[in-house]
């Protein structure tokens, strides 16, 4: 170990070869198993590939980080005798290309700095950042696969990608599409698509050091609409209508219980700035003021009022292709439930990446997603089988006070995304311990652990898990706890092996993750 750390020293300096902090750094929003030896933070691709080589000749693991904001273990090492790559200096913009219409970043840059960056001209990305943006990384979101803002229209983080810089377990740099010529970074599709093998990966091929994204023109004109609907398998079919007819940009909607909880951890201070976004981003200001006032004069209650909800948002080029895309969407919404005011959409879409708070419940409480992505004819049912599951959880999840409430989405124009969100009272993780204010962390409560709550929850999790591999469902940010390789077929199986045995033929690139030793 100390031979390692002295030619790591050499490469990246003393002050970015890390001995403390560790055990945040090996863990994620949903806690940590074991405590890397070791992390260091790279300031160049050329850093990074130098330090790589000489980890993996030492036989140490190696595990990339970007923000962490994952919760399914792709960012914690399986080992102690491994070493973090703190991706968060790599976070510059190498180029925008308005000519070619493309970006390259290095792999640590936010979604929201990219997002603030591009937001003084006139383009932006298709897929623009998932809600966690503020803290998640354009590098992890396209190494675990990422939706939310622009995914009903462009689907997720990956589908914008054109090209990346990889190294490899051997410190080899790679390139991927066009760039991987010796070309501009302009054209994905030359050849075989090797950009894709990286992309989804969460980290147990290459670590990405710069990544392409493509660049579309802003849309000149948005709007907003939110439905409420009373029942799950209407709220289900307008969500997949929505889908089908490519009308909207971005489509999610919540449960009653996931709502409540999101509003209860609402505060007032939040709720000013979010009114100030959605003002600054209104076309129309007139009616964002009336929003403005419904919100002032009836407080939360307005959206606490309503059953299942759903909030889309609807981009083009001319008033006319908006004002045909929302008749459309209300048609469609209006066929299962009734129209609400459109607060919601509107005010994220002014202020897209939300605090660290949500990886907390409104009182400091555990909080855990797990997902499904399933043929959008699917989702339904899928969702009424979870909670089906969850009806035999019933009073052990009433004794230990763990409640679950549903997030839904559509991606593309063929995907149904059903996340169940756990709460539960239990201590703080080291990541929300490290990540949150002290400001916000002296509001919450830090609750005591419970061996018995957390052995229920485990169990449900694992339940869901078996659920979600027999109703056929898909996964993003697949990690270590997604059951992938496990149920790749025969020749997919065999492929993927030999991708692996490839690129990381010692197997010390983030062992474990996509199921592979």
């Amino acid at each position: 170990m100390p031979e390692l750390i002295n030619k790591l020293k050499d490469i990246l300096g003393a002050e970015n070869v890390l001995d403390s902090g560790l055990d945040f750094l090996s863990s994620d929003v949903n806690g940590l198993d074991k405590v890397a030896a070791l992390a260091i933070k790279p300031m160049s691709s050329d850093e990074l590939s130098k330090a790589v080589k000489v980890i993996t000749d030492h036989n140490y693991t190696v595990i990339a980080r970007g923000g962490a904001t994952s919760y399914t273990g792709g960012v914690i090492p399986d080992r102690n005798n491994s070493v973090i790559i703190d991706t968060s200096a790599l976070n510059k913009i190498i180029e925008i290309n308005t000519k070619d219409m493309y970006v390259t970043v290095e792999s640590g840059i936010t979604w929201k700095a990219l997002h603030e960056a591009l937001s003084k001209t006139d383009i932006r990305t298709p897929f623009w950042g998932p809600l966690s943006g503020a803290r998640a990384t354009v590098g992890g979101a396209v190494s675990q696969n990422a939706i939310l803002w622009g995914s009903t229209s462009h689907d997720v983080s990956a589908s914008s990608v054109l090209s990346v810089e990889v190294v490899l377990a051997d410190g080899t740099i790679l390139n991927t599409g066009s760039a991987g010529s010796g070309l501009k970074p302009f054209f994905r599709n030359y050849g075989p698509d090797l950009t894709g093998i990286f992309l989804g990966d969460t980290g147990a091929l290459g670590i990405k050091t710069k990544v392409t994204l493509r660049l579309i023109h802003r849309p000149a004109k948005v709007d907003f609409l939110s439905f409420n609907f009373n029942e799950r398998s209407k709220i289900s079919r307008a969500l997949q209508t929505i889908a089908r007819e490519g009308v909207a940009s971005t489509c999610f909607g919540m449960d009653p219980v996931l709502q409540h909880q999101r509003i209860k951890r609402a505060s007032m201070a939040k709720g000013v700035k979010a009114i100030k976004s959605m003002l600054a981003s209104a076309d129309n200001k007139l009616e964002a003021i009336k929003d403005a006032t419904r919100i002032a004069t009836k407080g939360k209650r307005f959206i606490d009022e309503h059953g299942y909800s759903m909030h889309i948002i609807v981009e083009g080029n001319s008033k006319a292709e908006i004002e045909e895309k929302v008749e459309r969407a209300r048609s469609i919404c209006l066929q299962e439930g009734s129209e609400i005011a459109n607060s919601v959409p509107r005010m994220l879409y002014g202020d897209p990446f939300v605090d660290m708070t949500t990886s907390v419940g409104p009182a400091g409480e555990r909080w855990l997603p797990m997902h499904g992505l399933f043929a959008l004819s699917d989702g339904d049912n899928a969702w009424e089988q979870i909670e089906k599951l969850f009806k035999s959880f019933s009073k052990k999840f009433e004794e230990h006070e763990i409640v679950v409430g549903y997030l839904l989405a559509a991606v593309s124009t063929t995907t149904f995304v059903v996340e169940p969100v756990f709460y539960w009272p239990g201590p703080r993780t080291i990541w929300s311990e490290t990540v949150l204010s002290a400001s916000d962390l002296s509001k919450l409560q830090n609750f005591p652990e419970n061996a018995e709550t957390n052995r229920i929850v485990n169990e449900a999790r694992e339940a869901l898990n078996n659920l979600f591999d027999e109703l056929g469902a898909a996964h993003l940010q697949i990690g270590k706890k997604y059951h992938y390789r496990e149920h790749l077929q025969g020749p997919s199986a065999s492929l993927l092996e030999s991708l692996k045995s490839a690129v990381d033929p010692k197997r010390l690139m983030n062992p474990k993750s996509l199921g592979l030793d």
